[in-house]
């Protein structure tokens, strides 16, 4: 009985552990644009590159993302590499 109380508690902590933890923000959370206006006040995380091709735009969200970014300021509009920013407010 008594390993059945410390299984069932066991249990009980790694259920509310995976509720509680906030999971980064996915690709589809990440907003891209080409204005430097629209990153002012946030925070450069890092550079992103990624090949031309039909998933250029899901490589490079994706990859801003995993940085911990939220917006992903392009070089222009031809290419998807640019800057991965962490913004307290991008909205979609």
């Amino acid at each position: 009985m008594n390993v059945l109380n410390n299984v069932c508690a066991v249990l009980v902590i790694t259920l509310c552990a995976a509720g509680c933890a906030t999971p980064a923000p996915g690709s589809n959370q990440v907003r891209a644009t080409t204005s430097l206006d629209d990153v002012g006040g946030c925070t450069l995380l890092g550079k992103v590159f990624v090949s031309d091709g039909p998933d250029a735009e899901k490589s490079a969200r994706d990859k801003t993302a995993s940085l911990g970014g939220n917006v992903l300021l392009r070089k222009n509009d031809q290419v998807w590499n640019g800057n991965a920013y962490q913004c307290p407010a991008a909205g979609h």
